[in-house]
């Protein structure tokens, strides 16, 4: 099967999350940005851990871009980060802090924003 046809999962979800189907914390959202820590995976790490690790050695991405990329439902994403955080290979930043030092859109700004769009139209 190709990328792009529609059918089924060749292994269900619950399978890469080693039959875990609630995540160890209620706090990632998909925003929530994920980052490797550094620390290597242990033993008991699944293909799933192994592969969510691996995406992320690049940089940090979003719980739901690691999910995109990883093919695999955000749920089931979920899961395997929290336990990779609970086992200290991951670090998690709520989407508030995840880009420190980002400007603020003041209303000068999105009025701006508007104009242009509207000026696009035209």
């Amino acid at each position: 099967m190709t990328r792009g046809q529609v059918g089924r999962r060749m292994v269900p979800s619950y399978l890469a999350t080693g039959g875990c189907g609630i995540p160890t914390r209620n706090t990632l959202q998909g925003l929530t940005a994920l980052y490797a820590t550094g620390v290597p995976p242990g033993p008991d790490h699944s293909p799933g851990h192994l592969r969510l690790l691996s995406l992320l050695d690049k940089g940090a991405l979003s719980v739901a871009e690691t999910a995109a990329y990883l093919d695999i439902p955000v749920g089931a994403c979920k899961v395997l980060a929290t336990q990779l955080i609970d086992d200290g290979q991951l670090r998690a930043e709520p989407p508030s802090q995840a880009a420190p030092g980002a400007a603020v859109a003041t209303k000068e700004l999105l009025e701006r924003v508007r104009s242009g769009l509207l000026a696009l139209k035209d």
